[in-house]
């Protein structure tokens, strides 16, 4: 990045040669500052860190800009009388001198500045040039949409297929063998022609149909639709909404796989304990402190497919991620639940804050907060209940430390769901 600045040469020294670089987190490469006396580069007022600056300066090499902006600042110069000349020289002497100092070139995280105080607070949050003390709220990730209410929808209807179970007393054998029948009904629609998806019911699944009115409700929450008093034989089709159903199916899958997992592991359904549970929010914006691209992005963390993860390159030893509440609301957080990634159980977080905020993050209440928690598995859900309940329209995750932070600088989670009552504001 180059940075073009006018010289007053009355001013000497910058008042704050830092606010670029850590009071506007910026990153730059070149700063050039032009007078009516030349050009030169002071890039060195405005970093800590020049060693990291001099790794990003590929353009050309060091000399190559030095002779440069001289053989500019000459020209600048012609036609000034010796005198005017030697004081100049004086003073590009006295420059480079403190440049050069190693004093000035030391990295002091004590300072803590402002940064940028012209311009809204939306345009300076934009260009994360907020300062340190909104550092919790800069990003130069954008801030993206969660499309994930097909998830809930799907979560919604899975629970009241086993709140039917347990409210009639239905044997854990008999459930396993009903979620079985379904994941291999939602299979075949996965594995067949996008544009005309309809698999057959056998008899077997006929009876599920018939006997428990909740499983249309699960195939509405997928678009797709049970036809069974129709002409020809039974069958699941789409219900027209192709990529709908393309994107839901996935999410259905893995949480039926979820079910029987846990079933099979002896961990039983109980309403409001266990997965899958309603009242889970969705569509909310999510902004991070940082994601790997293109697959780690923040809300892949709310997609409901397993092998999907927000992963933060930088993030073992402190990262964050801001959950604003769908169309205004409020809400008044009940619990939520965390599942490890796929790989490198050393990224796993470990210690963390949840946080809620009334007035769109300018101050937080503590909600939850965890320390030295192992995810002992892959895909491993693990469900905290909340005991300080408060109304909030944004949540922020304050991760603390990752696993093995000390061994590893990245950060991730495969999936995060909140539950609780929404409310208009």
């Amino acid at each position: 990045m180059f940075r073009w600045i006018h010289l007053d040469p009355c001013e000497g020294v910058y008042d704050n040669p830092l606010l670029y670089e850590k009071g506007w987190n910026k990153k730059l490469d070149y700063a050039i500052g032009i007078s009516k006396d030349g050009v030169h580069d002071i890039t060195k007022r405005y970093t800590r860190k020049w060693h990291e600056v001099l790794s990003r300066r590929t353009i050309t090499s060091e000399d190559t800009v030095s002779a440069i902006l001289m053989n500019i600042t000459r020209k600048c110069r012609s036609g000034l009388s010796s005198d005017e000349l030697l004081a100049l020289e004086n003073r590009d002497r006295k420059e480079s001198e403190e440049l050069s100092k190693a004093t000035y070139l030391e990295v002091n995280n004590s300072i803590s500045l402002p940064g940028r105080q012209s311009g809204s607070v939306e345009w300076r949050a934009a260009r994360s040039e907020l300062g340190q003390a909104d550092s919790l709220s800069c990003s130069s990730c954008p801030i993206r949409r969660c499309v994930d209410a097909h998830v809930s929808k799907i979560y919604d209807a899975l629970s009241a297929i086993l709140s039917h179970f347990c409210d009639n007393n239905i044997p854990n054998e008999r459930i396993i063998e009903v979620f079985v029948t379904l994941r291999s009904l939602m299979q075949n629609l996965k594995d067949a022609n996008f544009k005309s998806r309809r698999v057959t019911l056998d008899q077997k699944l006929q009876q599920i149909f018939e006997i428990l009115p909740s499983a249309e409700r699960l195939l509405s929450a997928i678009s797709l639709k049970a036809e069974l008093h129709t002409v020809g034989d039974p069958s699941v089709a789409t219900d027209g909404n192709l990529i709908h159903t393309s994107l839901a199916l996935p999410v259905a899958l893995d949480a039926v796989d979820e079910i029987l997992s846990n079933y099979k592991s002896n961990i039983f359904y109980t309403k409001g304990h266990q997965f899958p549970r309603g009242n889970r929010l969705c569509s909310g914006s999510v902004l991070a402190s940082s994601e790997q691209l293109p697959i780690g992005i923040a809300t892949a963390a709310f997609d409901g497919i397993r092998l999907s993860k927000w992963e933060e390159p930088d993030g073992a030893k402190g990262c964050w991620l801001m959950y604003k509440v769908h169309g205004g609301q409020t809400c008044e957080l009940e619990s939520y639940d965390l599942m490890s990634a796929n790989d490198a159980p050393e990224r796993d977080p470990m210690d963390w804050v949840l946080e809620g905020s009334t007035d769109q993050g300018s101050t937080w209440n503590t909600i939850d907060a965890r320390s030295s928690v192992i995810f002992g598995s892959r895909f491993c859900r693990k469900s905290f209940t909340v005991d300080k309940r408060y109304k909030a329209n944004v949540l922020r995750f304050r991760f603390l430390r990752g696993r093995e932070s000390s061994a590893n600088p990245r950060f991730q989670i495969g999936s995060i769901d909140f539950y609780g009552e929404t409310h208009m504001a």
